[in-house]
Order: structure tokens, then sequence, then C-alpha cells
């Protein structure tokens, strides 16, 4: 009996690799077009009453309502495209894996600007999409906290800044 496990056979290990960057990238996909619930909307379950962004917002109330809806369509669509680009990346699609922090990021910030932008005009209730801007917001920091390591590696284990 040989001593090998099976999860060190180069075949096991890259079948593995691959279901799990595919399950990432469809969670992601799903994350991005959960956006849609703000616009156009979705039915609620209860009759007569639908999710969605009634054109409301206390950050923006100072602008014109066509320029309001017209910046959270863009934060709308940044949102669902950078989670989808990123998805895609992160599903291995070649020219997207390159960048796929950068676009995985850009959704995420698309996404906190869109609840921040819709905040009160949220329907039924705005605490219905709390959850978002966690997951955007820990989503945003996992990402730059990645960059950051990229361009910054810590030392290996036999450098020590004081040596040579």
């Amino acid at each position: 009996m040989s001593g090998s496990r099976l999860r060190d056979h180069p075949v096991v290990s890259d079948a593995a690799r691959r279901l799990s960057a595919a399950a990432a990238g469809s969670m992601l996909l799903c994350y991005g077009l959960v956006h849609l619930l703000v616009w156009p909307g979705a039915p609620t379950g209860t009759p007569g009453e639908r999710y969605g962004w009634d054109g409301a917002s206390r950050l923006l109330d100072w602008l014109p309502a066509a320029a309001v809806r017209t910046t959270g369509g863009l934060l709308l669509a940044v949102a669902v495209l950078g989670h989808a680009c990123g998805a895609a990346g992160v599903a291995g699609v070649p020219v997207l894996r390159r960048y796929r922090l950068a676009t995985t990021g850009a959704g995420a910030a698309g996404s906190l600007g869109l609840y921040a932008v819709t905040w009160p005009g949220l329907q039924p209730s705005p605490t219905d999409f709390s959850a978002g801007p966690v997951i955007s917001g820990l989503l945003l920091t996992c990402v730059l906290a990645t960059a950051c390591a990229r361009r910054y590696p810590p030392p290996a284990a036999g450098d020590h800044p004081g040596r040579r």
C-alpha cells in the first residue's frame, strides 16, 4: 500500500482548485445580481409589495430627480458589472483573471455608493437591505488587503531587516 494521499495527487488537487474557484465565482456573481432587487425590483412575497427604490435620496436630494435616478442607475451598473467581471476572473476567464481584484473592488465600491444614494428610498424598508453594505464593506476590505499584501509582501522567513 502506498503512503501517498489522494489529495496529494495532482489531478485531485487541480480539480479541487477548479471547483473552489467556480464556487467562489458563482457566489460573487449571485451577490452582484442581488443588486437588481434595487432596480427594477422584485416581488417580496406579500401581495402588492415589491423590493425596490422609489427614487428618494437623502445624499443627493439637492439634485434634480433625473440626475439622482441616473446616478443610481450608474452605481447599479458598476455594482452588477463589477461583481460579474470579478466572478468571471475568479472562475478563471483568461482576460478577466488578471483584473479580478480591480473589478471586484469596483463592484463593492459601487454597491456601497448605491446604498448611500438610495438609502431612504429603499422599499419596503431600508433595513431589509442592511446586509448589503456590510458584505460590500467586508469584500472591499479584503480586496484592499490583498492588493496591499501583493504590493508589499512580508519578508521571507530567513530575511531580517537588520541582517545582511
